[in-house]
């Protein structure tokens, strides 16, 4: 009788253990980097490139992949977009669930540029959009640093995943599918 009670107590002794000394394994099943703990957005939100106010409020609600690009959206960016559209689309019938943004960093120089009535043309349910105002200035710059191009937002408002530049879009495929299973919002 005792042994098969330490049989059983032993999962929970073991599980406590890695708790208490914060074991983490070597490996993980995601692709893309975790943000620890999620950023939130602020609620100034983006500006469209047309001149419209994109609020924070209208990014939540769908899960949205963010692509960041710091000048013209040159042959690399275009790319990149279809990357990110193939990726959607490969959602099946959880592509409606995904929304896609383009982040520049200013939207003056994003209806400068002239790939954008071919982008807008070849992508139409693509956002094009830049910060607006200070405060989500901040959080979009950072959003901009070199090291990272794509984002995950959740239907919440929080950033909560990161891809580097050359990332592949099988990874981001996987991360996409495992979270739409998983989550009933967005």
């Amino acid at each position: 009788m005792l042994l098969v009670t330490v049989l059983l107590a032993l999962p929970f002794a073991v599980a406590f253990a890695l708790y208490w000394f914060e074991w983490r394994p070597a490996k993980l099943g995601n692709h893309g980097e975790l943000i620890e703990p999620p950023i939130a957005l602020p609620e100034t939100g983006l500006s469209l490139v047309d001149g419209r106010l994109l609020p924070t409020a209208d990014l939540r609600r769908k899960w949205t992949l963010v692509m960041v690009n710091a000048g013209p959206c040159a042959a690399v960016c275009q790319q990149d977009l279809r990357q990110i559209r193939q990726v959607q689309v490969a959602l099946n019938k959880e592509m409606v669930r995904l929304r896609r943004v383009l982040l520049g960093d200013s939207a003056a120089l994003l209806r400068a540029d002239p790939a954008l009535p071919e982008l807008r043309r070849a992508y139409p349910d693509l956002l094009i959009a830049a910060p607006d105002g200070d405060q989500s200035g901040q959080l979009y710059r950072m959003m901009l640093d070199a090291r990272y191009r794509f984002y995950v937002i959740d239907p919440l408002g929080n950033v909560m995943m990161r891809y580097p530049e050359n990332s592949e879009g099988q990874g981001m495929l996987r991360d996409l599918e495992r979270l739409l299973k998983y989550s009933w919002v967005g």
